[in-house]
């Protein structure tokens, strides 16, 4: 910002005086308070577990924590000695914003998140400390570094030995969301960290080097903070421990929840006795990464084992039982094009499947795979805030960005039309449970909602600045829930 007298960010204008007040104060008291700010997200509404299980990690080494979520909120900008922020690639302008204003305030700034883990490099220069991994393992020492005015640039959690552990995780701390801003969808739950594959798109690997589950008992306590929604659980692969996850089972059941939903892949969901064990826990939709119906593009990306005639047998024997069935796609892989896409939408048409989430390939700055990319000028947009998995980044081969765009535009204009939604709704599973087939209509219209949302919009909240509420795609996910939350309670 040079030498400007005022600091001007979204939502906020700082003062040189104000500036100078703080960073004399900051001099000689030690930290005693730590702001926590998310930064907005693709999926702005939806609880998440960062800000309450960071913020309890926090006060558990004795600072006061707030905590402000630029998704539903305004910047708290008032004056404070310790600022935390968490980012993915595609907010982490936002949080560079961010973080020169309270630097400039005198504040000290953390960033953490996927991509302060990923490419702690491009991170670095914007902050005092940045947290690589999981900040159980190093909180102690970034709050005791704090309070000596001697944070040191990288902090990153250990390998082998915190990995050999169970996966940590502290009592989410859910006073610190106003809960009533957000969707009334989700209620967020982990239970493992990790995943054995390695796809090619994927940084699970990089977040979660050695896959862990968590104990059952903080499972449980976990739990017993529901307050409503159904319970999301927010592993990277819920079943890549497929016998702890038995276990798991019987604690859902117990839950006095409505049902519970997860991610995990093809390969694990064809284990005979999950689809009863599923419906009888009250499992609503698992959602799998089929990606492509191509071999060769599924090849391209390091899943091959994931055949699209194994995905259709999956969604059979689980929706038979009443348990939805959402697929992931990636678009933008070589080769795809029109006819691909109609290819696909015959496919998803035949299986009956109850929804569908695309994804642009993307491949974050800092990692190989970008770096080749640019060198070989296939980059289509290096604009860090087209990196979230809606519009493309990548020029493909075998086709034009426009072209493919177009491709992807008509492929959800025909996947979310009226006739689609009801013909991949009304099977033997959702007539034997009728709210699963309100619950299929719901979420297939909020999501058509949600792609409508235009690049130039997200690019605005990425930016700080908040859209009006969304009614209709609140009313659809609030509605799915009460539905659920009405006919399904235990």
């Amino acid at each position: 910002m040079g030498n400007d007298s005022h600091a001007r960010l979204s939502g906020w204008s700082v003062s040189a005086a104000s500036s100078a007040k703080v960073i004399a104060r900051s001099q000689h008291n030690m930290p005693e308070r730590i702001r926590l700010i998310q930064p907005p997200l693709v999926q702005p509404r939806y609880r998440q577990l960062t800000l309450p299980v960071v913020g309890a990690l926090f006060a558990s080494q004795g600072l006061e924590v707030e905590a402000c979520d630029e998704n539903v909120e305004d910047l708290d900008t008032s004056p404070v000695d310790l600022v935390g922020i968490t980012c993915h690639v595609y907010n982490a302008p936002r949080a560079f914003e961010l973080a020169r204003g309270f630097r400039q305030r005198g504040a000290r700034v953390i960033i953490g998140g996927t991509f302060a883990t990923t490419a702690p490099d491009l991170v670095a220069p914007h902050c005092d400390a940045v947290v690589a991994g999981e900040l159980e393992d190093v909180v102690e020492e970034v709050v005791r570094d704090a309070r000596g005015d001697q944070l040191r640039g990288l902090y990153r959690a250990s390998d082998a030995a915190a990995h050999k552990k169970p996966a940590p995780n502290a009592a989410p701390d859910w006073s610190l969301l106003e809960t009533s801003k957000y969707f009334r969808f989700n209620f967020p739950l982990e239970t493992s960290r990790g995943c054995r594959f390695a796809c090619g798109f994927c940084t699970s690997g990089q977040l979660w080097p050695t896959p862990r589950t968590r104990p059952l008992a903080d499972i449980e306590r976990d739990l017993q903070a529901y307050d409503h929604g159904q319970v999301e659980l927010v592993d990277v692969n819920f079943l890549n421990d497929a016998d702890f996850f038995r276990s798991v089972l019987p604690v859902l059941k117990r839950a006095p929840i409505p049902g519970w939903l997860g991610q995990t892949t093809v390969a694990d969901l064809e284990a005979p006795d999950l689809p009863e064990r599923f419906a009888d826990s009250r499992c609503r939709a698992v959602f799998v990464g089929l990606e492509s119906i191509d071999a060769d593009a599924l090849k391209s990306i390091n899943k091959d084992w994931n055949r699209a005639e194994r995905f259709k047998g999956v969604v059979k024997r689980y929706q038979d039982v009443g348990v939805l069935v959402q697929a992931g796609l990636i678009v933008g892989l070589d080769g795809q094009n029109a006819e691909t896409f109609r290819r696909t939408l015959d496919f998803l048409d035949e299986c009956q499947v109850h929804a569908v989430s695309i994804t642009y390939l993307h491949h974050n700055p800092g990692s190989p795979q970008f770096a080749k990319l640019q060198a070989a000028g296939r980059l289509h947009s290096e604009d860090w805030r087209d990196y979230d998995g809606t519009v493309p980044t990548i020029q493909p081969i075998g086709s034009s960005v426009a072209e493919l765009e177009r491709a992807v535009e008509e492929f959800l204009r025909q996947l979310y039309r009226p006739r689609s939604i009801w013909s991949r709704g009304v099977h033997r599973g959702t007539l034997r449970h009728p709210s699963q087939l309100a619950h299929h209509f719901m979420i297939n219209l909020s999501l058509k909602t949600y792609y409508e949302e235009s690049a130039a919009d997200r690019r605005a909240r990425y930016g700080g600045r908040r859209g009006p509420e969304k009614r209709l795609e609140k009313w659809l996910a609030d509605g799915a829930s009460a539905l659920l939350e009405r006919f399904w309670r235990p």
